[in-house]
């Protein structure tokens, strides 16, 4: 019995470090399937999604809002709670320790030792236990030392990735579509006056591919504005750069690096993850089209932008966005993130007329995604 709670205590102990190192220091997360942190992340929050569910909007968005800062709280509760468990097996186990006659005594002398508190009633007697309860009070204040370092890091992450939020305006206060994205910041027409908006959310979604690599958690950080999300305003730029690719003269400039940056990162976002169900709904929608791509490339094309022919361009437009919208829309869903992005509520809206004004002096009302 002594030699099982050994080998079974070696596993939790090793188990837990190996997953501390690879969430905390490790520049490239391997995750395992029996780990503690894809285990308490893959099941609480789908908990969380079912009771958010049978919520109104509000206190739903207050609960999907208070889930990720306290899953980080939880985590390292568990990560100690698995720890302290495993050594006090270990000890259980080797014997060795005065004044422990259970396995309660040793999970609270583990407890003792992993805390540094020192109280002195149960203490080691033979060599194995005293040097492993030097290596337990290390791995205590290694894992405080590592998670103090952390968090800043982890918070620092997420503020750079929500102050681009704040920059993401089409001049109205309603839902934004990457058509009145465009046309909001091409008004002469030239494709070429969003170079440098693109290049800016370029080096922005670089950004997320690296602290959301290191810091999965961060996916499920929500914005503290109201019809916000990481995930739909990804979307929302990358679906704009987009549609500067189907004009011409445009392909090899930043629209298309931003759509090769936000392709890769969302086939990272959802590696391994079965998308045939969203493949074979988008597929079904681009057939039953409804005209909605005429009315776009209209809108386009009345605002002055040098569209490439009709066909070439639907074409293009069906090739590139099947690259990532299974995906895309995967990740709204799995964050349960709000449909579309909301403007800000700044006063001041430039108008649908001067949003969307044609050549001839007619006003084309804003197309929908």
């Amino acid at each position: 019995m002594g030699v099982i709670a050994v080998i079974v205590g070696v596993f939790l102990v090793g188990s837990v470090l190996l997953d501390l190192i690879n969430t905390l220091i490790a520049t490239r997360n391997v995750g395992g399937r029996w780990w503690l942190t894809k285990i308490l992340y893959s099941s609480t929050w789908r908990i969380v999604r079912s009771v958010g569910k049978l919520l109104s909007e509000d206190r739903r968005e207050s609960l999907y809002a208070t889930y990720a800062p306290v899953s980080v709280l939880a985590l390292l509760v568990a990560w100690v709670v698995q720890q302290v468990l495993g050594f006090g097996l270990i000890w259980w186990g080797i014997g060795g320790v005065s004044g422990s006659e259970s396995l309660v005594d040793s999970v609270y002398f583990s407890g003792v030792v992993y805390f540094t508190l020192g109280f002195g009633e149960i203490v080691p007697t033979t060599t194995i236990p005293r040097f492993g309860a030097l290596i337990e009070a290390f791995s205590g204040v290694l894992t405080t030392a590592l998670v103090i370092g952390y968090l800043p890091a982890l918070y620092s992450a997420y503020s750079e990735r929500e102050q681009k939020l704040m920059t993401l305006d089409d001049g109205s206060e309603e839902r934004m579509t990457p058509t009145n994205l465009v046309l909001s910041r091409c008004h002469d027409g030239d494709p070429r006056a969003m170079d440098s908006f693109f290049e800016s959310w370029e080096l922005w979604v670089a950004q997320v591919l690296e602290t959301h690599a290191t810091f999965p958690m961060l996916t499920l950080f929500r914005s503290q504005h109201r019809g916000q999300s990481w995930i739909t305003a990804l979307g929302l730029v990358t679906d704009a750069a987009l549609h500067l690719e189907l004009t011409q003269g445009c392909s090899g400039r930043p629209p298309y690096w931003m759509l090769r940056r936000s392709v890769r990162l969302m086939q990272m976002l959802t590696k391994d993850v079965d998308l045939s169900e969203y493949r074979a709904r988008l597929d079904e929608g681009y057939e039953n089209d409804d005209g909605l791509f005429e009315q776009l490339y209209a809108s386009l094309e009345a605002q002055g932008l040098p569209m490439q022919p009709y066909e070439i361009a639907q074409s293009r437009s069906r090739e590139l966005r099947t690259k990532y919208d299974a995906e895309l829309e995967y990740l709204i869903d799995l964050l349960e993130a709000p449909r579309g992005f909301w403007g800000h509520e700044i006063g001041h809206a430039i108008t649908p007329h001067e949003q969307t004004l044609r050549p001839d002096g007619q006003s084309v009302p804003p197309v929908p995604k």
